[in-house]
């Protein structure tokens, strides 16, 4: 879309994988449960228990054992970001559905 538009956005380029990187993994995460373990709900410390593990993994390891990667501390507040607007998105779909079902029980 930047070519398209003909602009340089660098906060796309550098921080948009990491905040896709924390909502996509834990939606997977979460997806996987259900199927494989039948699992419907994922609790709050298992989420923030993976996310520190997801940051620690792509900010501490990688680039120890890696030299192309590098820590960047904003690379981690966007993978919290993600987090974040995963459990918004998860309140949001609940709550969504609850109102759903209190219209049809009227």
């Amino acid at each position: 879309m930047q070519i398209i538009i003909g602009i340089q956005f660098f906060l796309f380029d550098w921080y948009l994988d990491p905040f896709f990187f924390g909502a996509i993994v834990l939606s997977l995460w979460e997806l996987e449960r259900k199927l494989l373990f039948n699992q419907s709900t994922i609790s709050k410390l298992e989420v923030g228990m993976l996310v520190v593990l997801l940051i620690f993994y792509s900010e501490v390891v990688l680039p120890y054992f890696f030299s192309q990667f590098v820590f960047d501390l904003w690379n981690a507040v966007m993978i919290l970001f993600g987090y974040f607007c995963f459990i918004y998105i998860k309140i949001s779909q609940l709550n969504i559905f609850r109102a759903f079902v209190q219209y049809l029980l009227r």
